[in-house]
C-alpha cells in the first residue's frame, strides 16, 4: 500500500504518536483515544490473541502506520458481530501495532493494567515420563522400564504399569532392611494412566497427574504421595494401612475405594470415599475426619479449613468414564480444565470473562470443537478459533 493513500482518523494519528512516546501518557490523551469507537472495538476484538502472539512479532520491522490503517479500510463497513470470527485471519499482519494499542486500552478500562493477561498452562511433556529415585534426567516410561534388569522389570502395556507380578530390589532409598526404588510417574495432559503397585493396590491416574511411590512396600506402611487427582483400589492389608499424601492433606486407609483431586492451581484439595472408610488428616495432622461412603472432605488451602460435603458420585468418577463435568464453576475454571483435558492452551483476557457460574456435562470422547460449540451457546457472547494447539477466545460486544 502507498502512504500516500493512506487515511488515518486523528485518534488513531494520536494513538500512534503516543506509541512512539509511551513513557509520556497523559490521562487526556487516553480519554480522547476512548472516544473513538471503532478504533476500540477493533482492538477489542483482537485482544486475547494479540497478547500471545506479538512474542512472535518484531515491532520494528512492521510499518505501524500502514498496517493500522490497512486493517482500518478493510474491516470499517463490516458488521463486526457477523464477522468476529474473520477477523482472526487478518490478525498477523496488524498484530504489533494492535498489541500496544491493547496495553493503553487496559489502562482505560482499569487502574491495574496487568488484568489483561494470558491463560497459559504449563507445558507438559505429551507422554507418560517416570524419574527414578531423585536422579534429575526424566525419561520416557517406556525407556525407563526397558532400562531396568530384566528380573525387576515390571509389565508395561500403552495405558497401565504393573509392578504386582515383579519385586523390584534395587539400591537406593533403604526402608526398614531393604533397599527399593521410588519412582515418579507423570501423566501428560489429555491422558490417563493406570498404575498397579506392588501389592496390589491399584491407582487410575487422570491427566496433568504425577504420582510417587516405592516399587515394593516395607516396613509398617504403605506411601505414596499425589498431585492431581487419581482414584485408588486399595488392596486390603490391616497390618500395613495405605497412606496418600498431597500437600498439606493425608489419608489412611486399611482398604477401600476413593478419590483424590489436589491440583496445585485449584484452591481446594478434595477426598471423596466411594466404599470402605477412611480417616482424613490435615492442617499438618493437626485435625482429622473420618469419612463414610459418598462423604467427601474438602480442605481449602487458603482458609485452612476442611468440611464434609455429599457429591453426586457419578460426578466424581466421570473422568474415568472419559466424561467431563463442571459443577458451578466459573469459565476461568471451566478453561483451566480443559487444558488438563485436551492438548490446547487457552489464550483470552480474564477482564473479558464475567463471574457467572455453570453447570455443564459432556459425552465421553467429546471434541475440543464439540466443547467450545456448547460453551460459546451457553455463555451467549464468546467466540472462538483453535489454531495449532492454541484456542484464542474474543467475547461478542453488544
Amino acid at each position: 500500500m502507498d502512504e500516500k493513500n493512506i487515511n488515518i482518523s486523528k485518534s488513531e494519528e494520536e494513538l500512534l504518536e503516543i506509541m512512539e512516546n509511551r513513557s509520556h501518557i497523559t490521562a487526556d490523551q487516553l480519554h480522547n483515544l476512548e472516544e473513538d469507537e471503532e478504533c476500540l472495538q477493533a482492538c477489542s476484538d483482537l485482544a486475547e490473541i494479540v497478547i500471545e502472539m506479538q512474542k512472535e512479532q518484531n515491532l520494528l520491522a512492521i510499518d505501524v502506520r500502514k498496517e493500522l490503517a490497512d486493517f482500518r479500510n478493510k474491516h470499517s463497513k463490516n458488521d463486526r458481530r457477523k464477522n468476529t470470527r474473520i477477523l482472526w485471519a487478518s490478525v498477523t499482519g496488524v498484530a504489533a501495532a494492535v498489541a500496544i494499542i491493547l496495553v493503553l486500552r487496559a489502562m482505560m478500562i482499569s487502574s491495574q493494567p496487568e488484568i489483561i493477561k494470558v491463560f497459559q498452562a504449563n507445558h507438559v511433556a505429551q507422554q507418560v515420563t517416570l524419574q527414578v529415585n531423585d536422579e534429575k534426567e526424566i525419561k520416557p516410561l517406556k525407556e525407563v522400564v526397558e532400562s531396568l534388569s530384566s528380573s525387576s522389570t515390571a509389565q508395561l502395556s500403552s495405558k497401565e504399569i504393573d509392578y504386582s507380578r515383579a519385586l523390584l530390589q534395587t539400591e537406593t532409598k533403604e526402608v526398614g532392611k531393604q533397599k527399593v526404588q521410588i519412582h515418579r510417574l507423570s501423566i501428560p495432559r489429555g491422558e490417563t494412566f493406570k498404575v498397579v503397585l506392588s501389592e496390589g493396590t491399584e491407582v487410575f491416574l487422570n491427566s496433568d497427574s504425577r504420582l510417587a511411590y516405592p516399587t515394593v512396600f516395607k516396613g509398617k506402611e504403605r506411601v505414596v504421595s499425589l498431585e492431581g487427582e487419581a482414584y485408588f483400589k486399595v488392596a486390603k492389608d490391616a497390618a500395613h494401612p495405605f497412606i496418600v499424601k498431597s500437600g498439606n492433606l493425608q489419608i489412611r486407609v486399611l482398604g477401600t475405594e476413593f478419590n483424590v483431586s489436589a491440583y496445585p492451581e485449584e484452591e481446594e484439595v478434595t477426598a471423596t470415599l466411594i466404599s470402605g472408610k477412611v480417616l482424613v488428616e490435615y492442617n499438618g495432622l493437626k485435625e482429622q475426619e473420618i469419612l463414610k461412603p459418598n462423604e467427601q472432605l474438602a480442605y481449602n488451602k487458603h482458609t485452612r479449613l476442611g468440611s464434609v460435603t455429599y457429591p453426586d458420585m457419578q460426578d466424581v468418577t466421570a473422568w474415568q468414564r472419559g466424561e467431563i463435568v463442571f459443577r458451578s464453576m466459573t469459565m476461568e475454571e471451566i478453561f483451566t480444565r480443559l487444558e488438563r483435558k485436551y492438548p490446547y492452551t487457552f489464550v483470552y483476557s480474564f477482564h473479558s470473562l464475567k463471574s457467572d457460574r455453570f453447570n455443564l456435562t459432556f459425552g465421553q470422547n467429546a471434541s475440543i470443537e464439540e466443547v467450545m460449540d456448547i460453551i460459546a451457546r451457553v455463555t451467549g457472547n464468546l467466540d472462538y478459533k483453535i489454531v495449532g494447539d492454541k484456542c484464542y477466545l474474543t467475547v461478542r460486544h453488544k
